[in-house]
């Protein structure tokens, strides 16, 4: 029993949070302005992973070598790649020690964050951003003509995902907050291909242009429209699932504790009509023990009875929800109570109907 007990002690206290691949707008130079941004993303069939292909259009007020664009890019699948006017670059990351002499001098004003130079808060959920030093982020170099160029950035993402209800949800995010920082925003394009089956996707910015959701959807914006872009997918899951999900825990151990109310009262009669004389019931005792302990262990084990239902995309992210098992003498006490009294009142009425047997100690027997 106290192996049990602390078996069912053990708590998910992990964040139901798994973030996945982060990248965001590229932050411009001050000689760089950025014209338009198109972001491709094509999204396997599990919704595990996707290709992204961001296009800058970009306009360079200076000729030679130069680093037009910083990138955040983190935790992708695989590499990240970077072309510039069709022809791949090397991406490196900012030096530790640059100095203001240095070429990074040029995004100085871009990268601020209160009082701290070199800084920027990127966000990837509604009120929820990082920090990032200018030494977090990647670069190209460059040897470009003033006028007008196109930058091309290819990688493959990993989904995140969000255990925190029944069924798993599955995001990619890409923060446009950078874009803020441009000298001018001009048009933004997003659009998004569904491989295989189409499911249905929602996002942070509204409707497609399609104004509902295909195999292939687009939105376009000529203002910045958040801080970040997030599509997201839940799984379908059976009906059987469903059911179960809609019962809850917390139902499931009413009714087991209804079920078995009704048994033990059964049998709390029988017995006290059997032993109307003696001061006290086996029965009520042994059934106020039993039945609060049943009743709770069905509330903890159908969390796994829920989740296997549900299969692998199940959340399984149930947090304290075994702890719940210290409540166990409370409820004892409740139901042993009521089950003391109704045993009491009927044992009255059983003597009330027979004064004959009122002090006696004559066990009626059939």
């Amino acid at each position: 029993m106290f192996l049990l007990l602390v078996q069912l002690a053990q708590a998910n206290m992990a964040s139901p949070i798994r973030r996945g691949t982060m990248t965001s707008s590229a932050i411009s130079s001050k000689d760089i302005n950025i014209i338009s941004e198109k972001i491709f993303l094509k999204i396997d069939s599990g919704f595990k992973t996707a290709k992204f292909i961001v296009e800058y259009n970009i306009q360079s007020d200076i000729s030679g070598k130069q680093i037009p664009l910083l990138f955040v890019a983190r935790d992708f699948k695989d590499s990240f790649s970077v072309w510039i006017d069709d022809k791949e670059v090397r991406l490196q990351n900012v030096p530790v020690n640059h100095y203001e002499d240095s070429p990074f001098n040029g995004f100085a004003n871009s990268l601020k964050r209160d009082n701290y130079e070199d800084e920027i808060t990127i966000y990837w959920e509604s009120k929820s951003g990082n920090v990032y030093k200018l030494s977090d982020l990647k670069y190209f170099e460059a040897d470009i003509e003033k006028g007008a160029h196109v930058v091309r950035v290819e990688y493959t993402a990993n989904a995140w995902t969000n255990s925190s209800g029944w069924v798993k949800k599955y995001s990619f995010r890409y923060s446009l907050t950078p874009a803020k920082f441009w000298k001018s925003f001009g048009n933004l394009e997003i659009a998004v291909v569904q491989d295989g089956q189409i499911g249905h996707v929602e996002t942070n910015l509204g409707l497609p242009d399609e104004k509902e959701i295909k195999s292939t959807n687009t939105w376009t914006f000529n203002k910045l429209p958040d801080e970040y872009f997030e599509i997201s997918y839940t799984p379908e899951i059976s009906g059987y699932a469903r059911a179960l999900i809609d019962i809850e825990p917390f139902g499931f151990a009413v009714i087991t504790l209804v079920f078995l109310s009704i048994i033990h009262l059964f049998l709390t009669l029988a017995y006290r009509r059997k032993n109307i004389n003696r001061k006290y019931s086996i029965v009520v005792i042994l059934g106020s023990v039993l039945i609060p302990f049943l009743s709770m262990l069905s509330f903890v084990f159908s969390f796994d009875l829920i989740d296997n239902a549900i299969g692998e995309n199940a959340g399984r992210h149930h947090g304290y929800a075994t702890l719940s098992i210290i409540f166990y003498p409370v409820i004892l006490a409740v139901y042993w109570f009521l089950f003391w009294l109704a045993d009491k009142l009927y044992k009255k009425k059983l003597i009330k109907n027979n004064p004959a047997l009122k002090g006696g100690s004559i066990t009626l027997t059939k």
